[in-house]
């Protein structure tokens, strides 16, 4: 049961962190083709069949962004319930670019300026499930431009006693800070990607 909820927050989150693409898309080619050569008005039928692209790429744009915000509540509800605790950590380092690497390298360069014609669609389409795949081989989800946005931090740290995990580096997500030293209680979002937050017994 512990695989699954990991598996599907991982996921939500790539979806999450992917989201700023789609509503950028939105933003970007919001331009819908209303009036006939000669000026005259489509109607209703005539504007989606003339649309139909357009019209598909937003609605599942539209979706994704509204998916996203249902993640980042779902999200906020993961990370309550079955933490573990009482672990010391060493070797912190905060990665404070890793989200703004994420979006100028990520996001920003894959914007197209017109996904109304098939050809735009399809090559949308594509980068997203590229990028998708990639984030799904990799750690690279954890760099969520959203989660930085809201004040998430990121950081690099070791467990000093921490048998599952030895001398591993560890990502970590935080709403707060931590450091050498301190406490913290966790949970697994992948292997090597937790949800920690430093304890209050911190007093060194």
């Amino acid at each position: 049961m512990s695989k699954k909820i990991m598996i599907n927050m991982k996921t939500k989150l790539m979806i999450q962190s992917m989201s700023p693409l789609a509503l950028l898309t939105i933003i970007n080619n919001f331009s819908f083709q209303t009036n006939t050569v000669d000026g005259t008005r489509f109607s209703c039928t005539e504007f989606i069949c003339n649309n139909a692209v357009l019209l598909f790429v937003m609605l599942f744009c539209a979706i994704w962004v509204i998916l996203g915000l249902l993640f980042f509540l779902s999200f906020g509800l993961f990370r309550w319930t079955g933490k573990r605790d009482g672990y010391s950590i060493c070797s912190v380092s905060e990665n404070e670019e890793a989200s703004l690497n994420f979006f100028l390298t990520l996001i920003i360069p894959l914007l197209l300026d017109n996904v109304a014609t098939c050809q735009g669609a399809i090559t949308f389409f594509a980068i997203l499930c590229i990028i998708y795949l990639l984030l799904s081989k990799t750690r690279l989800f954890y760099a969520n431009p959203i989660l930085t946005i809201l004040g998430y931090h990121i950081y690099e740290f070791e467990f000093e006693d921490n048998n599952e995990f030895g001398r591993e580096k560890i990502v970590g997500l935080c709403k707060g800070t931590v450091k050498n030293g301190q406490s913290i209680e966790y949970k697994k979002i992948t292997e090597s990607v937790l949800y920690i937050k430093g304890m209050k017994d911190y007093d060194r």
